[in-house]
C-alpha cells in the first residue's frame, strides 16, 4: 500500500525540489505543503525537528534532505527501475555522487551568514571564480558526468544522481541570488548538456509545464 507523503518546505526549489520530482517521476501522489518564511517562523518552537524541509509519511515527520530523496528514490521507479540502485556497489556511487554536489553547494550556503552586503558580494564572487570553492567542485562533478556516454550520470538510466544535479544548479544558473551571475559555470558543458537532457524528457516536462518564477529554470 502506497504510504501517505506529505512534503513540507518553502515555494522556491531548494533542497525539496529533488524529492518533489522523484515522487511525481515515480507517480506516486503527495501532498507539497508549501510554507512561507513567515510561517515558518512561527511554526519552528513547536516543531521537531527544528529544521525545514521535513517529510510526514502516514503522519510519522522526519527531515534530513538528503535521506528524503533516498527514501523518495526507493520507492520510485522510471522504466520499471528504481531512482536509487538496487546494487550496493551502484548505490556507492550515486551516493559519493550526491555528497559531491553538496560539497559544491556549501561554499555558497557559507555566504548567507556574512551580514556585511559588500563582503558577502566578495566572498561570492571568489568561490565562483575559476578555481575558487565552488567552481572547483562544480569542474570535477562536470568531468565526471563527462565520462559518461549516454547523457544520465550513471548506468545509462535515471537516478538519483541526475535529480540532484538537475535540480540543485537552479542556485548558480538563473540570476536569483545577488552575486551569483546566470552564466558564472556556462563553461561547465556536461552539466549544461545534462540539464537539457533531463528537461526534455517528457515525464519532467510534464512536471514543470506551469512553472512559474524560477522554477522556470527547469523548462527546456
Amino acid at each position: 500500500m502506497t504510504p501517505q507523503i506529505k512534503l513540507i518546505g518553502f515555494p522556491q526549489p531548494g533542497r525539496l525540489e529533488p524529492t518533489r520530482l522523484a515522487l511525481a517521476l515515480g507517480g506516486i501522489k503527495f501532498e507539497d505543503s508549501c510554507i512561507s518564511r513567515e510561517q515558518w517562523g512561527e511554526m519552528k518552537p513547536k516543531v521537531t525537528p527544528l529544521q525545514m524541509p521535513l517529510i510526514e509519511i502516514d503522519g510519522k515527520r522526519a527531515s534530513q534532505s538528503i535521506a528524503m530523496l533516498r527514501y523518495a528514490c526507493k520507492l520510485s521507479k522510471v522504466d520499471g527501475k528504481p531512482l536509487y540502485p538496487e546494487d550496493a556497489f551502484e548505490a556507492l556511487l550515486v551516493d559519493e555522487f550526491v555528497d559531491k554536489v553538496g560539497d559544491m553547494l556549501v561554499p555558497m550556503l557559507h555566504t548567507f551568514s556574512i551580514a556585511d552586503e559588500a563582503a558577502k558580494m566578495a566572498a561570492r564572487a571568489a568561490v565562483l571564480k575559476k578555481g575558487g570553492d565552488v567552481e572547483k567542485w562544480a569542474a570535477h562533478i562536470d568531468e565526471i558526468m563527462g565520462k559518461s556516454k549516454s547523457g544520465y550520470v550513471f548506468f545509462d538510466r535515471l537516478t538519483m544522481a541526475d535529480l540532484t544535479i538537475f535540480t540543485m544548479m537552479w542556485i548558480f544558473q538563473t540570476g536569483f541570488l545577488d552575486g551569483v551571475p546566470k552564466d558564472c559555470l556556462d563553461h561547465l558543458k556536461h552539466i549544461a548538456a545534462h540539464k537539457k537532457k533531463i528537461a526534455s524528457l517528457p515525464a519532467v516536462k510534464e512536471y514543470y509545464k506551469d512553472a512559474k518564477d524560477v522554477q522556470t529554470f527547469y523548462k527546456c
